[in-house]
């Protein structure tokens, strides 16, 4: 796992070495055991390396192929050892024992064909001195990160937002993209491909980029459309079909348990993580070791759970420390992901890491089960929904005004308080707004209470929920449940559960893999029919059918409990910060007593901080903490 820079074109300054180094050094924490350059009279490539796979320094980057190509490149592939099998067979040969070679070479044999062949989380960006064009790549899923500017100078890209900063002319025109702030007030995370800044934006998952560094022409393709797969014929669901699945389960296991470097499971106890660690544990028992973090309060503490996971298996548990949440680590985590973001279980994510570190470099997690078979309750919330849309309006909005009277909030972890004044509010709303409106933080007339007239103006016209409509025409003609799995795959995993994944793991410099997203299995659940996902009684069917025999069963029987963290130390009432120009009302106010403000106030204190962090940069011309 690493951290990637570069620039092409004039970025402002003779000292070109310098500005790529204040680059990479900006993302020192993504690789801190080893970095390179590699500069010629047009392209500047940088590369902070986390050692993982072929921990000599033959494996350095940036690395250049046979053919001149230069790569610096983010991620794993996890099926290098059968890739190179094959490119030996075929007369290659290699210097190291890298999957960064292996991908080098395959892309001077196949160009970007050969992102097909790949079965990894990467992003990566190639120099091809031959044919003029520098390539950006990124994963299927969009697990690693790739941030990108073009504009009269040239091009510039970058693991982290941090990164671009270093670059005078980026930063000097860095202004807050108003529609971002709409994004993150309605969902708490920005949509791709936008970012913070208008002048920045984000390569989306499962494309890559072709720029001309002799005319500045750009041009962007997608190769790899999940869609596709949702809107095949149905598999059975039988015998068979379970088989298959397991066996893809614990290949995708398998080929993320190779490291030269200590590996770790993170192990909640619930049923994703459980069956991670029970393959891992099947395939090599004596290496597996398993990680979680414990909780004073009893609604989120997981630990014994996890522990019960772990007896049952045999094998060891390390219980990690958490430390309350505070201002502090608020401030360090906004810094970390660069941007507004407001998931509340980035920071036992972080702690998590940050704790298992010490411990080992890389860690399985169970990321990505509930997006591929359906496990979170808003899919549940949307059978429900088919019901409640029948009834007579005035019914539904007298229950939902008896509920905001009469329910008072527990502050309990998903609390179902909170559970039903969210699904009433989207009572009377078509299937997909409805949907939309599960994840949703601030309802349309509350973000306007907060944006100034300003901002209100500048996002006039725009709604966060054009994106899933463009989803979800994407898929129509799937059963409603694909769709949303589809829908949730392109906005709420790649760019909210992803984001925390990689920001929070990368600031630990401590690399997490996700059998569950691995692209094989994606595409396989996919095609899956209803049946194997969810029925009126249970969730993730199939992956709960071929585990019965193999987990106990409080396992199995365990509600989706989620990973989120307390928060009430941080609840804000207000806005901390009016942001640039007054473009938040600091005057609304949230009733602590009428509702569970969690997710609303950690929303606040976010923003409040981000909006600090901008305006120290804007004081100072230096994007740091």
């Amino acid at each position: 796992m690493c951290g990637i820079a570069g620039f092409i074109g004039n970025w402002g300054g003779l000292d070109r070495a310098g500005i790529l180094a204040a680059m990479t050094t900006a993302l020192a924490h993504r690789g801190p055991d080893g970095q390179g350059q590699w500069l010629d009279d047009r392209v500047a490539l940088g590369h902070r390396r986390l050692s993982v796979i072929d921990l000599s320094d033959h494996a350095s980057q940036p690395m250049i192929g046979p053919s001149g190509a230069v790569l610096v490149f983010n991620g794993e592939i996890y099926n290098f050892r059968e890739l190179r099998k094959t490119l030996e067979e075929a007369g290659n040969h290699f210097r190291t024992d890298s999957d960064t070679e292996v991908l080098l070479r395959l892309w001077e044999i196949h160009g970007p064909q050969c992102l097909s062949m790949l079965i990894g989380m990467f992003a990566f960006a190639l120099w091809d001195a031959q044919r003029g064009r520098v390539f950006l790549a990124r994963d299927r899923l969009g697990k690693k990160p790739l941030y990108y500017c073009r504009n009269d100078h040239g091009m510039a890209f970058a693991s982290e937002v941090k990164a671009l900063m270093a670059l005078p002319k980026i930063a000097a025109n860095a202004e807050i993209d108003p529609l971002a702030m709409s994004d993150f007030l309605s969902l708490g995370y920005i949509l791709t491909p936008k970012s913070a800044f208008r002048n920045i934006s984000r390569l989306p998952a499962a494309h890559y980029a072709e720029y001309n560094v002799n005319n500045g022409s750009w041009q962007c393709f997608e190769y790899w459309r999940l869609e596709e797969h949702f809107l095949s014929p149905r598999l059975p669901h039988n015998k068979e079909i379970n088989e298959q699945f397991m066996d893809l389960l614990t290949d995708a296991v398998r080929l993320r348990l190779r490291s030269d470097v200590p590996v770790g499971i993170f192990l909640s106890g619930g049923m994703d993580s459980s069956a991670v660690a029970a393959i891992a544990a099947g395939l090599d028992k004596a290496s597996t070791k398993a990680f979680c973090v414990g909780f004073h309060e009893q609604s989120y503490d997981e630990s014994v759970h996890a522990q019960a996971v772990a007896d049952h298996l045999g094998i060891p548990l390390t219980i990690l420390e958490n430390r309350p949440a505070d201002d502090a680590l608020i401030q360090f985590l906004i810094g970390q992901v660069d941007e507004p973001f407001a998931d509340t279980s980035i920071m036992p994510t972080y702690l998590l890491n940050e704790n298992a570190r010490k411990h080992v470099t890389v860690a399985l997690t169970g990321d990505g089960a509930d997006e591929i078979l359906a496990g979170y309750p808003t899919y549940r919330a949307n059978s429900y929904h088919k019901v409640v849309r029948r009834l007579p309006r005035g019914v539904m909005g007298g229950l939902s005004r008896m509920a905001n009277h009469m329910l008072r909030p527990r502050y309990r972890k998903v609390g179902w308080d909170y559970k039903v004044r969210q699904f009433l509010r989207g009572h009377a709303l078509s299937p997909e707004q409805a949907h939309y409106s599960w994840r949703t933080v601030f309802s349309e007339a509350e973000k306007h209470q907060l944006m100034g007239a300003e901002l209100v103006r500048s996002c006039r016209g725009y709604d966060p929920f054009t994106t899933f409509a463009e989803a979800f025409a994407k898929v129509q003609g799937a059963n409603f449940l694909d769709q949303s799995l589809f829908v949730d795959t392109k906005t709420w995993l790649q760019d909210d559960i992803l984001v925390k994944a990689d920001r929070a793991s990368m600031a630990a410099s401590l690399e997490i893999r996700s059998p569950f997203l691995d692209h094989r299995l994606v595409e396989f659940t996919a095609r899956l029919p209803v049946s194997a996902k969810m029925d009126l009684r249970r969730q993730k069917i199939i992956l709960k059918d071929v585990m019965k025999d193999i987990l106990p069963d409080r396992v199995m029987r365990r509600r989706k409990a989620g990973f989120n963290a307390p928060t009430l130390s941080l609840q804000k009432t207000a806005l901390s910060h009016p942001g640039p120009d007054g473009w938040f009302n600091q005057s609304h106010h949230l009733d602590p007593r009428r509702e569970d403000i969690t997710y609303k106030s950690f929303s606040l204190a976010m923003l409040g901080a981000w909006l600090q962090l901008f305006e120290r940069f804007r004081e100072t011309g230096y994007w740091k903490l």
